[in-house]
């Protein structure tokens, strides 16, 4: 299945993200069942499932610009990315200062990618969040994050971005230029009626007409010849799925609105364009 063999089991990605699917990466892993496929994700987060697949070739894009500097500093410097994170001091008024620096500095350049991983693995369940104003402020998490991924780590996620482009752009850019033998996994940020996204690019939310523009896109990909998984919650409805689409059911663990005792089961779709036999169905 894999691209290439992985030299560390230390975990798939040095990121921490809301709505990751690290739980079910072997599930979702099936989906990618030609490795000369040039792997696209137009929504790249923790890039998990790249970083568990290997992949030979591959496009990683993502509106947020910290995110994209974050990826693109570890691949060029790991060792002095994580020496930089392991010298930040791990306390709430630490925490706070960074993330004042944060929003007051540039997306660009080490520092700035430190920063990011620093409040990424230290804020309140791996939350991505912006006021009106595009600041970040998500709250500090306390001490139940755990340690810090080793520089093996690090430097393994590296070597596989080395194998990518990484797109500071958004998700319709970057399906629009999939070409022919291409494989892409959208797993895009959930939207209710009722409730703001956790999960935000800048000063807006991922809504319903992108949603709609999601699907379309992916539809066009497909007709142009790329395969395509589609990750989506269970519980809220996605429009102009083709009928002859897939669907496989899992569960996946989620704590976003609190701590270990707040994890629940939730229902989750992968959507693909081909049959996949096996353990999903």
């Amino acid at each position: 299945m894999k691209g290439r063999s992985r030299a560390t089991t230390h975990g798939p990605s040095f990121l921490r993200w809301a709505g990751s699917k690290r739980k079910s990466l072997a599930l979702l892993g099936s989906s990618y069942r030609d490795p000369t496929r040039h792997y696209v994700e137009p929504f790249a987060g923790s890039a998990a499932l790249f970083f568990e697949l290997g992949p030979m070739v591959g496009t990683l894009g993502d509106l947020n610009g910290h995110l994209v500097n974050a990826l693109r500093q570890v691949r060029d410097h790991a060792a002095e990315v994580h020496r930089r994170l392991l010298a930040y001091e791990r306390s709430p008024d630490a925490y706070y200062a960074v993330r004042n620096r944060f929003n007051e500095g540039s997306r660009f350049g080490i520092e700035a990618a430190t920063d990011f991983i620093y409040l990424n693995r230290n804020c309140f369940n791996g939350l991505w969040r912006t006021n009106l104003a595009g600041s970040f402020n998500v709250p500090f998490g306390g001490h139940e994050m755990g340690g810090y991924p080793p520089l093996e780590l690090f430097q393994d996620c590296a070597k596989l971005l080395r194998c990518a482009k990484l797109r500071h752009q958004d998700f319709r850019k970057t399906i629009t230029s999939a070409g022919a033998s291409s494989f892409i996994y959208a797993d895009p940020p959930y939207f209710t009626a009722s409730e703001r996204v956790f999960v935000e690019y800048g000063k807006r939310s991922f809504g319903e007409e992108d949603l709609s523009d999601l699907v379309r896109l992916l539809v066009e990909a497909e007709q142009r010849g790329a395969e395509i998984a589609l990750t989506y919650n269970e519980a809220m409805p996605v429009p102009a799925i083709p009928s002859h689409w897939h669907v496989h059911s899992f569960s996946v663990t989620r704590n976003v609105g609190g701590f270990r005792g707040s994890r629940k089961q939730h229902g989750e779709i992968l959507y693909t364009s081909f049959e996949l036999p096996g353990v999903l169905e």
